[in-house]
């Protein structure tokens, strides 16, 4: 099974096998389940998570190949420019471009990433999907290079992060990624930590069919029931990111303003409650003990006074 998720990775888009070779893979992982029941569905996830970390690894050289070579470009005319004939000599000349990144190029980036969206769902299916997200968590270099590739590449990218962000309350709720090697919190803050950044920066436009305004909210919805989950010194963190992203970027979603009113709501409140009447909830009455307190110094010291007085005149 695995070789034919391999096959998969490998065979272009463009190919008249593509299909028949993703068909076979789904059909496979079908029969496994109905003909041999939960040993052979853990078959399936085994291949599926060993797919899937593959197709990171693929899509992150992919994208950062992409990445290198729109960056030497413009540089490299940069120096042609300034040196001019100079460029004609052989040693120059030895110092030839990469090509630049062709459509070709992108197309493999975008195939990689909708197969992992796919095989997301496959894991999904074969209770597989604590795994995957327990790796998106950890993938840095494919979030790194997230925010620099292509719109297609990256709402796809977003999609997926959104497809496993939906699914956490439950797992949280549920202690299934409890057992894991990280407690559920730190898993969830790695998670936000890394993609965050991604849903802020792509660009969302017209041409955006992928995410229509309910969507979008929804999303956001997801998003905020998410960060709600964490510990508040987390929610920080996490708050702080969107907010430096944020107000940084053309695009006006997500917008988590409720989320950031709502934790910096709490903040006040645990932190700086407010003081009616002499009374501080936080300090159960302290306050008013210690203004007690100090007046009855005060009528002491007045008392103390009155008698020296006194004792002064009758001597």
């Amino acid at each position: 099974f695995f070789q034919v998720l391999e096959l998969v990775n490998d065979i272009p888009a463009s190919s008249r096998k593509y299909e028949f070779a993703r068909s076979l893979a789904d059909k496979m992982m079908y029969d496994n389940v109905e003909q041999g029941g939960q040993s052979l569905r853990e078959v399936n996830r085994m291949a599926l998570e060993t797919g899937f970390l593959r197709t990171v690894y693929m899509l992150a050289s992919s994208l950062e190949g992409l990445h290198r070579q729109q960056q030497f470009v413009p540089v490299l005319a940069t120096l042609r420019n300034r040196i001019g004939s100079v460029m004609q000599s052989q040693c120059m000349q030895m110092m030839a471009p990469p090509p630049c990144p062709s459509a070709e190029d992108s197309e493999v980036a975008e195939k990689l990433a909708q197969e992992l969206l796919w095989m997301s769902q496959r894991l999904k299916e074969n209770n597989g999907l604590e795994v995957a997200i327990l790796h998106w968590s950890s993938a840095a270099g494919l979030a790194g290079q997230s925010v620099c590739a292509n719109l297609r590449v990256q709402r796809l990218l977003v999609k997926l992060s959104d497809f496993y962000l939906s699914f956490f309350p439950a797992f949280l709720c549920s202690g299934l990624i409890a057992s894991e090697v990280e407690p559920p919190s730190e898993v969830t803050l790695k998670l936000l930590l890394l993609w965050l950044p991604l849903f802020c920066r792509s660009t969302h436009g017209i041409d955006a069919t992928m995410f229509t305004s309910a969507e979008k909210h929804e999303a956001e919805r997801v998003l905020e029931r998410t960060i709600k989950l964490l510990p508040d010194a987390q929610q920080e963190l996490v708050l702080a990111l969107w907010l430096n992203e944020f107000v940084h970027s053309s695009s006006d979603w997500p917008n988590l303003e409720s989320c950031y009113d709502a934790w910096c709501y709490a903040t006040r409140k645990l932190n700086y409650a407010p003081i009616e009447d002499g009374y501080d909830d936080d300090q159960g009455g302290l306050i008013i003990e210690e203004e007690e307190a100090a007046s009855d110094r005060d009528n002491k010291i007045k008392a103390i006074k009155a008698i020296d007085s006194s004792a002064a005149k009758v001597d």
